[in-house]
């Protein structure tokens, strides 16, 4: 293997070799911060000739060998689209020298303000995977850690203050979604989700109505179903209650998530009804098994593992930075068009 050099550590920190040479011998002629990091680099590249004395003094061994335990709280709910965002999370938490902590939590918890046994545990930090009511993060945020959110409530600032937010970009993948109905001669469209749920459905929600607005389109009373329901329209009871409330069935449907749009495809089967060719149908998330449905379903790739990872970086730099203002971050996603939204004859 080859050895680390002076220059190689320059390079990657794009700073002069004279610069980096005068760090690494702790020289008071360059500023600390910059010793620090050119010594971190140093260490991280695995450059041989830093002076223990050195690596002491910054506490660079100590702060690079640490095992941190970071806390991951999710819901008690197993399937693929979160398990790939927890491999990405262990994956990541991994190259960070970081243990992971899974803690389900139940409804009934949840709704009982009941906090789970390990909370004493010493933790680095703290990542929330599901929207939880504000009651209970109060209960479970108690302590003075970083946490990272993976979406929020319809009101995200409402948890603002709590930690930093990462979502999936919405509102432009469902907009282009819609558009892409409206572009084959679509007009009667409806969409179905919860946006009292979760911020990220509600900028799904804006971005189909931001659509229709731009064709000069207003939304049928009917064709919206977006208001609050027991289960957010995850069970197909509530979609086939709703979609038997219609006087007539549009001409597409835009979906909130993959699950909506399999159960709403599943109701419209029953009733007789072919998807496209009467009602196209569209989801978001891009779950593995949408292309194996029949007609493959129309939806937003969101890459759930890339998900997991980038919300242990942004832990991992808010740990660094804890004086820095909290952040709302988005994370882009990318339309995948399939047959359950193309009408024969148009693309």
């Amino acid at each position: 293997m080859r050895k680390i050099t002076i220059q190689d550590v320059a390079k990657e920190l794009n700073l002069s070799r004279n610069t980096v040479a005068k760090a690494l011998n702790n020289s008071d002629t360059v500023a600390y911060e910059t010793r620090y990091v050119v010594i971190k680099k140093a260490y991280e590249m695995g450059y041989s000739k830093l002076s223990p004395t050195v690596l002491n003094e910054f506490k660079i061994k100590d702060r690079l060998e640490r095992v941190r335990t970071v806390v991951v709280f999710a819901r008690r709910e197993l399937s693929t689209f979160w398990n790939r965002i927890i491999m990405g999370i262990s994956d990541e938490l991994n190259k960070n020298n970081c243990k992971l902590q899974l803690n389900f939590i139940s409804e009934e918890d949840e709704a009982n303000y009941i906090a789970p046994l390990d909370m004493d545990t010493e933790m680095s930090g703290i990542i929330i995977l599901n929207v939880f009511n504000k009651g209970f993060l109060e209960l479970i945020l108690k302590r003075d850690v970083p946490v990272v959110f993976l979406d929020g409530p319809s009101n995200v600032h409402e948890i603002t203050s709590m930690g930093d937010v990462v979502l999936f970009e919405g509102y432009h993948s469902t907009r282009s979604i819609t558009e892409h109905l409206l572009s084959q001669g679509n007009r009667r469209i409806a969409f179905i989700g919860d946006i009292t749920y979760c911020k990220t459905i509600k900028d799904r929600y804006e971005g189909y109505l931001a659509a229709l607005s731009g064709y000069g389109i207003e939304p049928e009373d009917q064709f919206v179903i977006n208001r609050h329901v027991e289960h957010k329209y995850y069970k197909q009871e509530e979609v086939s209650v709703e979609l038997g409330k219609l006087k007539e069935l549009p001409e597409a449907i835009v979906c909130a998530n993959d699950d909506i749009a399999k159960d709403v495809m599943l109701c419209l089967k029953r009733k007789g009804v072919k998807v496209p060719q009467e009602v196209a149908v569209t989801g978001f998330d891009d779950k593995e098994e949408v292309e194996l449905l029949s007609p493959s379903l129309t939806s937003v790739h969101i890459g759930n593992q890339r998900m997991g990872r980038r919300l242990v970086q942004q832990l991992i730099w808010r740990i660094d930075n804890m004086d820095l203002p909290k952040e709302i971050l988005t994370v882009n996603t990318e339309i995948v068009i399939r047959e359950s939204s193309i009408r024969k004859g148009n693309s």
